[in-house]
């Protein structure tokens, strides 16, 4: 008899950014998108007439898309923690989400902002902004429909998009409940991953603000030097949103045992990657040269990480989904036996065979991040 589907909540999406940037009606299904979309991937679409014949392959193809709302719906991911993400760092092929300066990254958050105002208005998302919308959302999700809106909680990955201390209470109003200070590179509050820097003066002020407004730090996509720094200074709520074990991967992406030790002790929870760069141990994210065009590695790949994180814990209150799925990759570099965010039900089959009790699935699935925002949400 199979298991009755569990509620999942992904603990990272770009869900925004996604819809905005590569164009595409996440209101849909997979499969209409994957139509529409025949040719993206490969810079040529079928039909003879398409611009994509006379003008060459895009300069940053999408991969092929794995998440859509009612592809979530199919598969109880009732409860999102998606972005508004927006850095300041020159455009390239690779940035996707760069702009060359702050304002503009206001403006692109403000965007992002708006689309998920839009599927609100539109009964596609229900907005979590308090403890009392998270347990209605989750009763929702006990006898849910297909009409059943998804669950958002609004996070920020690179706090760019926040114009200064000042600006931190419009952004909490609005919804915001999480953000990390920094991205790829060096942006505006500081050193992000592939730079050896650490925070700047700015970040200090902002983060203040942050606390006095209650919007807990994700501490995904720091410097190492800014981590430690931000963890000296900062005596608030943490969580590293999509981060894998350095231990098993190598690479300044990846959170030490050192480091997770530490999130532990702030009980915060680290929401696990489902991405090929974040899973072959033979990639480097410090050397290009290891990098690779497609996937090598199964979903069972993420058990190593949640074991490990798990070990080094102690226990499994510290872990959760956290799959950044088509956030500036797809299909391709997914895990291999992965079609679509519905088959994060399947992982949870990995977990039961690999000997996982029936709470820590639960713990994982949703448990860890319902506690970790319920318990943040009361302090502030």
């Amino acid at each position: 008899m199979a298991n009755p589907p569990v509620l999942i909540i992904d603990g990272h999406l770009d869900m925004a950014y996604n819809a905005t940037f590569h164009r595409r009606d996440l209101t849909q299904t997979v499969q209409t998108l994957r139509e529409r979309e025949d040719g993206a991937v490969t810079g040529m679409s079928r039909h003879p007439d398409s611009l994509e014949r006379r003008k060459g392959p895009e300069v940053h193809p999408p991969g092929t898309i794995t998440v859509t709302l009612p592809e979530m719906r199919r598969g109880h991911v009732g409860i999102m923690v998606t972005t508004i993400m927006a850095r300041v760092q020159a455009p390239s092929v690779k940035s996707h989400n760069a702009v060359r300066t702050q304002a503009a990254a206001y403006a692109v958050g403000q965007s992002h902002l708006a689309y998920y105002r839009a599927l609100e208005r539109e009964g596609e998302i229900f907005w979590i902004k308090n403890a009392k919308d998270l347990d209605a959302c989750v009763a929702f999700w006990e006898n849910p429909t297909p009409k059943t809106p998804v669950g958002l909680i609004l996070s920020m990955e690179s706090a760019d998009p926040i114009l200064g201390p000042d600006d931190v209470q419009a952004w909490w109003d609005a919804g915001l409940r999480s953000v990390g200070l920094t991205h790829f590179g060096a942006n505006t509050y500081g050193h992000g991953t592939g730079t050896v820097g650490g925070l700047y003066p700015p970040a200090y002020p902002l983060m203040d603000a942050l606390k006095a407004a209650g919007v807990m730090l994700d501490l995904t996509h720091a410097s190492d030097l800014a981590f430690w720094q931000i963890l000296d200074y900062w005596d608030g709520p943490v969580h590293a949103s999509h981060c894998n074990c350095r231990a098993l991967v190598p690479g300044q992406r990846h959170l030490s045992d050192e480091m997770i030790k530490a999130i532990v002790a702030r009980d915060g929870v680290i929401g696990l990657v489902f991405a090929e760069q974040m899973l072959n141990p033979g990639r480097d994210w410090d050397n290009p040269a290891t990098h690779m065009p497609t996937a090598t590695r199964p979903m069972a790949a993420v058990l190593e990480h949640l074991d490990h994180v798990c070990q080094v814990a102690g226990d499994s209150d510290h872990v959760a989904f956290g799959t950044d799925l088509d956030g500036g990759f797809g299909r391709e570099l997914a895990p291999i036996d992965y079609d679509t965010i519905a088959d994060l039900q399947k992982f949870l089959d990995l977990m039961r065979r690999r000997g996982y009790r029936k709470e820590d699935i639960v713990k994982f699935a949703h448990g860890n991040l319902l506690g970790m925002f319920r318990k943040a949400w009361r302090k502030s």
